[in-house]
């Protein structure tokens, strides 16, 4: 139950407690407890509360301290009322301490995490990073895009090497552009002779 339900609750159990206060004989205890349901509603840190000095821990303590000083009192002959009046005071306890267990006192886990109007949004979690929010060991990414660039540099950075170290491995190379180079030419004049037997 939302807390500021709660307090409409406190200040119509006043409101109950104060009407049979005037139907019952020796109403004092009636009257003392409509009394202290409306002053825990009024000074409450709560939607409904007028000088809100009560925080909500010490709200539901009092509630619960309220509850059970009024089951209690028509023990004591001075505050007894009569029959009705004794009824009327125990079932507004134990309600009003069930009440207590269903209230929730505190605001829930993300109530705080509101965007104030005119500011920007949290970041997603599952979104991209903000621009310029890398780790501290990620790699920044090369202008433009090029993602393969730094690749493409480190092959021809090791393929360098494996030529400077390996006797015959420019030999290869340079035997294998040749080669390639034959092929392409040749298919590139197939493709340009004309057909024999053409219209």
């Amino acid at each position: 139950m939302p807390f500021g339900l709660h307090q409409l609750l406190e200040y119509l159990l006043a409101g109950a407690l104060a009407e049979f206060s005037v139907h019952i004989a020796r109403s004092g205890l009636l009257l003392g407890a409509a009394c202290a349901f409306a002053l825990l509603a009024l000074t409450a840190r709560g939607p409904l509360g007028v000088a809100r000095v009560c925080g909500a821990r010490l709200h539901g303590a009092l509630d619960v301290a309220v509850a059970l000083a009024a089951a209690a009192a028509p023990a004591v002959p001075v505050l007894r009322p009569d029959a009705a009046g004794v009824v009327v005071v125990e079932v507004a306890a134990v309600a009003w301490l069930r009440l207590a267990t269903l209230t929730r006192y505190r605001r829930p886990a993300g109530a705080d995490n509101t965007v104030a109007p005119g500011s920007a949004p949290p970041p997603d979690p599952a979104g991209p990073p903000p621009a310029g929010a890398r780790g501290a060991g990620t790699p920044a990414q090369p202008a433009g895009g090029a993602v393969g660039t730094p690749v493409a540099r480190t092959l021809g950075v090791l393929a360098g090497r494996s030529s400077r170290r390996l006797p015959g491995a420019r030999a290869m190379l340079a035997g294998g552009a040749r080669e390639a180079g034959r092929r392409a030419g040749r298919l590139q004049r197939t493709w340009r002779t004309p057909r024999s037997g053409g219209a």
